[in-house]
């Protein structure tokens, strides 16, 4: 088995340099080449390391030493080049969202399947250990019975963002890590929104959600006028509520009134609680980091994709019913939300 994944990546804007950056800080990654039409971002991108650059995305695929492929172009672009780079045979990790449309995320979460390739999708935030503490929570049901999900996305207009409102470029990561932390599909969703800074795009949503006809309920605010950057998630139920801070990479859990919870393993870890108030010391981890040792892993050992297409397509489905319930001030249900196909089809 190879201990290497040779990676070429495709865009050398913000995204591309980072993945670059982080990458050649890891063992099991080597990037080899990257490609962007803007030759003087592509120089910037890759500075002094020994990596080729190329003004043509297809001759990057057409390379034998590249064994995966990232596609951190504008989101636009995403299918065409994602699916170009199965049919080249190379494993693909395509920053979110997957695509802009579900008939293309579609297409290539079956692209990867009929290719025999992985395809996994770059929702950063599923590797916060903040959000991976809150999901391990829930699934142990230390807050019983899930009420509601609060998640909180805002901060100023990022120069870089020009293709896509606050739905696509905002929304979809907390869409995403909702639905992986209750394991509910969003079967509803009613928004309202506006456009202020933003040329094109809206700037500000306020979306009410609904896990499944009886599951939890949901509040999700994403905006770019906010002057502070926030990002938050607060889940309530019968035991208390816990909150966790994406940016510091803290958890809290506050008990509910009436409710006693012997969570003696938390004194251990911390032994400074409050009052009813329990606050976790997590490890600090970098979250990109953590999402390329997890995509080579799964690649060099052929396991599943830590998030999948179909994950994607997922968030990407939530995030067009958020952006047309917003658009014509109506509810939107969700009936098909997109899932794998059982081995057995």
């Amino acid at each position: 088995m190879p201990e290497q994944v040779r990676v070429g990546i495709i865009g050398c804007g913000r995204m591309g340099a980072r993945h670059v950056e982080t990458a050649e800080r890891l063992d099991s990654l080597q990037v080899v080449a990257v490609a962007d039409a803007d030759e003087t971002a592509a120089r910037e991108c890759v500075g002094r390391r020994p990596i080729d650059m190329l003004s043509d995305w297809h001759a990057l695929l057409e390379r034998d030493d590249v064994d995966a492929v990232t596609v951190a172009a504008p989101s636009e672009l995403h299918a065409e080049m994602g699916l170009a780079a199965l049919d080249a045979g190379k494993h693909v990790l395509v920053e979110k969202p997957l695509a802009t449309t579900m008939p293309d995320a579609l297409r290539l979460a079956g692209a990867a399947r009929t290719a025999g390739r992985k395809l996994m999708v770059g929702h950063v935030e599923r590797f916060n250990p903040a959000v991976g503490k809150v999901a391990a929570l829930v699934a142990e049901g230390r807050v019983g019975q899930v009420f509601r999900a609060h998640a909180e996305r805002v901060g100023p207009l990022p120069a870089r963002i020009r293709d896509a409102g606050v739905a696509i470029d905002l929304a979809t990561h907390d869409l995403d890590i909702m639905q992986h932390v209750l394991a509910h599909d969003i079967t509803h969703v009613y928004a309202e929104g506006a456009r202020f800074s933003h040329a094109t795009d809206e700037d500000m949503l306020t979306c009410l959600l609904r896990f499944g006809d009886d599951g939890p309920y949901g509040l999700l605010d994403v905006n770019w006028l906010t002057p502070e950057k926030r990002r938050e998630l607060t889940i309530l139920g019968e035991g208390g509520m816990l909150r966790a801070s994406y940016l510091t990479q803290e958890v809290w859990f506050t008990e509910s009134a009436g409710m006693f919870t012997a969570w003696d393993e938390l004194a251990r870890v911390r032994g400074d609680a409050e009052g009813s108030v329990l606050r976790f010391a997590l490890p600090k981890r970098e979250p990109l980091r953590a999402e390329l040792e997890a995509w080579a892993q799964c690649v060099l050992e052929d396991g599943p994709e830590p998030v999948s297409a179909w994950e994607g397509a997922r968030a990407l489905a939530a995030a067009l019913a958020v952006r047309e319930s917003a658009a014509h001030c109506r509810p939107v249900e969700l009936l098909d939300m997109p899932h794998a196909p059982s081995p057995s089809r």
